[in-house]
């Protein structure tokens, strides 16, 4: 199976299983990048996610710095032990996907999902976060549930 190659119906399937099937197909249609076989595409999503979180890890370590508001400060510092916390899940994701632990990779990536949304729920109440955090904390959301979803397909 995870050298079955990923067809246009695979790809439609994959992302009406995920909550936000609109951005799935997005990534895994739009990308030139996007690998032609299950396994591809499953350590692209990975790459992804990874990217995605360093990024955002960048993103926070710069609000902390520029934001005047203690609140947000704590907020942000916190978010950033909670983003530390899912850039090691997501190492510990591509360990076991070289090892073809299928379902290593979902439990990590679940715990990837914990530590968005922990990031996310400290912002509930004011002061409300005018950043950018809110809509990349999403996306490596939507990102993550792609790959749970492959993940699942690959242990079959």
């Amino acid at each position: 199976m995870p050298s079955t190659k990923v067809t246009d119906d695979m790809v439609k399937n994959i992302c009406s299983r995920t909550p936000n099937s609109s951005f799935c197909l997005d990534v895994l249609e739009s990308d030139l990048r996007v690998p032609e076989s299950l396994l591809g595409l499953a350590q692209f999503t990975i790459d992804l996610a990874h990217t995605n979180a360093t990024e955002t890890i960048k993103l926070i370590q710069s609000l902390i710095k520029q934001t005047k508001n203690p609140q947000l400060k704590q907020r942000y510092t916190l978010c950033s032990q909670n983003y530390d916390i899912a850039i090691g899940d997501l190492d510990q994701a591509k360990t076991d996907f070289s090892s073809r632990d299928y379902g290593g990779v979902n439990v990590e990536t679940t715990g990837v999902l914990n530590e968005i949304r922990d990031c996310e729920g400290r912002f509930e109440g004011p002061p409300a976060d005018p950043s950018r955090l809110p809509k990349r904390n999403k996306d490596l959301e939507n990102i993550c549930s792609i790959i749970l979803v492959i993940s699942n397909i690959m242990s079959q």
